[in-house]
């Protein structure tokens, strides 16, 4: 019998996850990459004044990311991200005094209580502010819904400023790459049940131990290449063909046409918009996507003479524009005379057009600042600016992310902006991925779907 035949645009998590589980369902996959590398937006590329590759962006997983770990089993590499055993989680004060969110070995949600109830530096009534958060998180008569900001909640729940810095703030940062007097608080209590109120294992952290790419995509595509699929690299999309309201393949840049009844889109919104026929643009699905805008990310790689961070392979910084901080060097265990750090600015709209130099200036102070007693010097330094590096997390937003089943029939959507229930990380990535290709392989045509459309709207 022939495989079912899938075309799947993009090689980053979102495509390649959904490729490779195409063809353990038993299907077959043509892969169809814009770039001669693949990787999206969590990739890596050789930088020579480093001397080794170093990543567009820093990333950090946590165990509930039950979909990127079976993603990552399935290529062997799941061993490559350092999963903590209990969740940990260092953060500095100017002048480099510590406070550690270290939870002890209980279940959850008992384990990050008293995680809090130990952290050194935040008085009592502030931790308790905190507690009660999280008793009345399951409890709470009126949930926050995607109209509520980060900011309005935490009022609401009657957190101090100093538990905000401490804790809430820096989650919300780093989940949500937005402000929280903008972010949605339906999008960080996603994140608090899925990282925090399930089990002990899913709020542990993980740091990948080698460069992104390294970690996924020669491996999914030596996956691919096995089964028989055909991929191509450096071709960008340049448009989805449809013919009375389903999909019918793509065109490339190249001029080469690839036809599919079934095809997973994983590719950013605005690229996704350019490519389609313009009066699918006007769809309410489509026209919604074109309402979504982006976060920018800004992350400052700097090799120097020795690590400030005495060990810990990273720290979260509190009242500083820098975020966090990776020591790569002892991440992927190399043993070099001189340390590369990782340094993590999200959310950074006010840092994203500023030069090289005054991102140095600014990394050197306050690496000054934050370890005083130890003075590290710059020898080389790279900043890598993604100015869509998510999309905003803004109250009110959540409402215009796609379903993964587009309007189009055939047309499947994957990638971390469309509508999965948590932000746009790389867990959402893979969910999609792997929910696209679950539909990508049923009847193109089926009775739902055209009810499906019929309800919403059919454009020619």
């Amino acid at each position: 019998m022939n495989k079912p035949h899938v075309l799947v645009v993009g090689a980053g998590f979102a495509g390649l996850s959904a490729a490779v589980r195409i063809v353990e369902l038993g299907g077959t996959v043509t892969l169809v990459e814009a770039t001669r590398h693949g990787g999206g937006r969590a990739r890596s590329f050789d930088d020579r004044s480093f001397g080794r590759p170093i990543d567009n962006g820093q990333h950090l997983m946590m165990g509930c990311y039950h979909h990127t770990r079976a993603f990552l089993r399935s290529l062997g590499t799941e061993s490559s991200v350092d999963f903590q055993r209990d969740l940990t989680v260092p953060m500095l004060r100017p002048g480099g005094t510590a406070s550690v969110l270290r939870c002890p070995s209980l279940p959850a949600p008992w384990h990050l209580g008293l995680g809090l109830l130990g952290m050194r530096g935040v008085g009592f009534r502030h931790k308790v502010a905190a507690l009660r958060a999280g008793l009345l998180l399951s409890n709470e008569v009126r949930r926050p819904d995607d109209t509520e900001t980060c900011d309005a909640w935490l009022r609401r729940m009657g957190q101090t400023p100093a538990i905000r810095a401490q804790f809430w703030e820096p989650l919300i940062l780093a989940t949500l790459n937005e402000d929280p007097l903008v972010a949605s608080a339906a999008m960080l209590l996603a994140v608090l049940e899925r990282g925090f109120l399930g089990t002990r294992d899913d709020s542990a952290l993980g740091v990948p131990k080698r460069p992104l790419s390294e970690l996924y995509v020669p491996q999914a595509l030596a996956r691919l290449e096995s089964e028989g699929c055909e991929i191509v690299l450096g071709d960008p999309m340049r448009s989805i063909r449809v013919s009375g309201g389903k999909v019918t393949g793509i065109e490339t840049r190249s001029g080469r046409t690839f036809d599919a009844d079934r095809v997973v889109v994983a590719v950013p919104p605005h690229v996704l918009l350019d490519c389609l026929p313009d009066p699918w643009r006007r769809h309410p699905e489509f026209a919604d996507v074109a309402r979504l805008s982006y976060a920018p990310i800004v992350n400052l790689w700097a090799k120097v003479d020795r690590s400030p961070l005495e060990g810990r392979p990273f720290v979260g910084l509190v009242g500083s524009p820098i975020h966090w901080i990776f020591d790569r060097t002892t991440i992927e265990g190399e043993a070099s005379d001189e340390v590369v750090l990782s340094c993590t600015i999200s959310a950074a709209y006010g840092l994203v057009g500023d030069s090289s130099d005054a991102l140095r200036d600014l990394l050197a102070a306050e690496l000054r600042r934050f370890f005083p007693k130890t003075p590290v010097r710059i020898h080389a330094f790279k900043a890598v600016k993604e100015k869509r590096a998510t999309i905003s997390h803004a109250a009110g937003t959540y409402g215009l992310r796609p379903p993964v089943e587009s309007p189009i029939t055939g047309l499947l959507l994957a990638g971390d902006w469309v509508r999965t229930g948590i932000p746009a990380t790389i867990e959402s990535a893979c969910q999609a991925g792997h929910e696209a290709a679950t539909l990508a392989l049923r009847p193109p045509a089926s009775a739902w779907h055209e009810g499906r459309r019929r309800t919403l709207g059919v454009v020619s």
